[in-house]
Formats: structure tokens, sequence, C-alpha cells
């Protein structure tokens, strides 16, 4: 072997260490090229990808030594016709001193330049072909030496570009168990409030309801406002666990889960419709909606004294609406001030509105929340309280 050609080959030997050294396949397929066009001193290179469900269509054409003024000008890049086709097709290498004379030549479109001498060999991924390597415009053209060069280099991007995708993989799968051990955390920690707090702060609940049953003014008035706190709070929280645990994609049908859950001291089962899509909603919006819906639910089981509810939630592109109605004893002074004031400051935040007036016919009341979603909502404002 003469200096030159050791030369060469120590050149492959360094051009595939660098192209093993990268795992971001974008980056490779770039390497790749440079390497095939510094190796052989061609003036142009190309690596075309192709479809994954195609044996002759490229979905990716990555070209170096044209400038991009030249390339913006030529338009659409090839798409695996012509002598490209022939390489995809065969599978094997074409080494040619003027592509123009090959009988599948379709010629170059407007302001290409020109390219006499080819040399295209394929590139395999794991036995399949992945794609393939032009070269063009060498002086003297291509040798045997450049074929087998390239070639080499060719088998070694083969297994690199297979390192690189099972590099994304693996990275996508990391991503993946990342996201499902943090869903894991928030679900053990909605498990917790939601057994734990909650249960708790409904026993005192009802424990200051017994009270304030028993004693006289002012303090029976202050012990029912405790009691309202404390139903706020239940409210918020479970919105908190909502939030938790959220994925818009099953969202409805937890919030209808949750809102039957409350509605079991009411002794019968409300009518609960949710129309239009909650993923649409973002994670503070979905949260406040619950615990809108629940604070509205648990002030009509607790002064309402109805014999039928209705909750309705209506999702649409410009807003969510949240509407409570029941056939009770009406608002009077019974609707506890506390209640209200958090409904009203949730829809206040996300630039809503809460309106209360009497249920149809005058009987009952229906409670109306609306509040704007998308861009009229103000980034931050409809959260947790």
């Amino acid at each position: 072997m003469d200096e030159l050609d050791r030369s060469r080959w120590e050149n492959i030997v360094d051009a595939a260490v660098a192209v093993t050294s990268d795992l971001d396949l974008d980056s490779l397929l770039s390497r790749i090229t440079d390497q095939a066009r510094e190796l052989t001193g061609a003036r142009y290179a190309a690596l075309g990808v192709l479809a994954r469900d195609s044996d002759d269509e490229l979905v990716e054409f990555l070209v170096k030594g044209i400038d991009p003024d030249t390339a913006a000008t030529i338009g659409e890049l090839p798409r695996g016709r012509g002598v490209l086709g022939v390489v995809l097709r065969e599978g094997r290498p074409l080494r040619l001193d003027d592509v123009a004379s090959h009988p599948d030549s379709v010629g170059f479109p407007p302001n290409h330049p020109p390219m006499g001498a080819f040399l295209g060999v394929p590139v395999r991924v794991n036995g399949v072909v992945f794609g393939d390597l032009y070269l063009t415009e060498k002086a003297g053209g291509f040798t045997d030496d450049d074929e087998r060069l390239v070639m080499g280099l060719a088998a070694v991007a083969g297994t690199a570009i297979s390192n690189a995708r099972l590099f994304d993989e693996l990275a996508s799968t990391r991503a993946e168990l990342a996201r499902l051990a943090v869903m894991e955390d928030r679900n053990r920690i909605a498990r917790d409030l939601h057994d734990l707090v909650i249960g708790r702060l409904f026993a005192v609940g009802l424990a200051v309801d017994r009270i304030a049953r028993n004693v006289s003014e002012p303090w029976a008035d202050r012990a029912s406002r405790a009691v309202d706190d404390v139903d706020r709070a239940i409210a918020d929280l479970r919105g908190a666990i909502f939030a938790l645990g959220s994925d818009p994609a099953t969202d409805g049908a937890r919030l209808v889960r949750m809102l039957k859950a409350t509605a079991a001291p009411l002794g019968f089962a409300p009518t609960i419709e949710i129309r239009g899509d909650l993923g649409l909603l973002d994670i503070g919006l979905r949260s406040d909606v619950h615990a809108v819906m629940n604070e509205a639910l648990a002030n009509v089981i607790r002064h309402a004294r109805a014999s039928k509810v209705d909750l309705t939630l209506d999702v649409e592109p410009d807003q969510v609406v949240a509407t409570v109605t029941d056939d009770g004893v009406g608002m009077g002074d019974r609707v506890p001030v506390s209640g209200l004031a958090n409904l009203q400051e949730r829809a206040r935040r996300a630039g809503g509105t809460l309106t209360i007036e009497p249920g149809p016919a005058g009987v009952g009341t229906r409670l109306v929340w609306r509040v704007p979603v998308g861009d009229l909502v103000e980034p931050g404002t409809a959260s947790v309280g």
C-alpha cells in the first residue's frame, strides 16, 4: 500500500470515528455527507433518505457544495427518479464518467449546476436500504478506491444511524418513564390529600354544623360561617387534587365521578352533563371549573333542601360555562356569603362573571359561572385559590 492509499484509508478511519461519535440523527446525516465529499474530493455530495414505507421515494435530500442561493433557484429537491432511483431500486453502487450518459438519466432542472462524473452508494441500516450517498463532479472521475472508500463509509454510517435511532428511542422511553414517575407521585399525593385531609375537614365541618344547630345567636351564625369556610376549603382542596391528577383525555369522566361522590348526601342522583372538550382548558382553569361546580353543589346540599339538581358544563371555543340549577327553597339568606365570594373571586380572576338568579318558573336557584378561554384569559389568572 503506497503513502497515498495509506493516507486515504487513515482518513476513513478518522471519518468513522467522527461519524460514530454523533448520536443526533440530523447532525449525523450532515456529517456523513461532509465526510464522503472530503474523502473523495468530489465537488458536490448529497444524502437521500427513503420514506419508511417506500423503496424509491426520497423524503429528505441533504446537499453539500451548492450554496443556498443556487439551491433556492433550482427549486424542488430530487425525489428519487432518474439515475438516483437506479441506486435506490438496485441497492448497489453505481459509478459513471458522465451521469447524462445513463439511459435512465432525466436531465437537470433549470439553474442546476453542471454535473458529470457520478458515484452513488446505498446506505443500509440493519440490512435495509435507508438511503443513498451521491457524489458528483470530481476531476478525472471517480476511481475504484473512491468507490471502496465510500462503501466503507456507508457501512459505518449505517451502524451509526442505527445507534442514533436507538438513542432517540431510549431518550423517548426515558422521558416517558420520567413522566409516568411524576404522574405516579402526583397521584399518590392526590390520594393522600383526598383520603386523609378531606376526610378530616369533612368531619370537622359536620361537628361544627351540629354545634351550630344547638347554640344561640350570635354563636350559631359564626358557627354556620365556619362550616361554610370548611366547605370552601374542601372545594379548593378538591380542585388542587383534580389538578394534580389532571389528564385532558380523562378529566371529563373524573369530574363526573367526583361530582357524584360530592352529591352523596343529597340522597338522590343529580343530573350531570358535560358538553365539549375539557382539554381545551389549561390546567388552572380546569381546576377552577372543578372547584366551582363542587362548591356550588355543596351549597345546594347544605342550604337548598332540593329534590332535583342539574349540573351542566359547556366548554366552547371562546368560553366555559358552569351552570347549577336546583328546585329548592331559593336564595334568601341561606346562601353562604363566603361561598359566593369565593366563586365570584374565581370568576373575576379569570375575567368572567358569576350570576345567581331564581330557577325556572321562579322555583329554586340557578347559578351560572361564565369565563372566557383561549386568548381572552389573562395568563396565570385562572388558578387554584
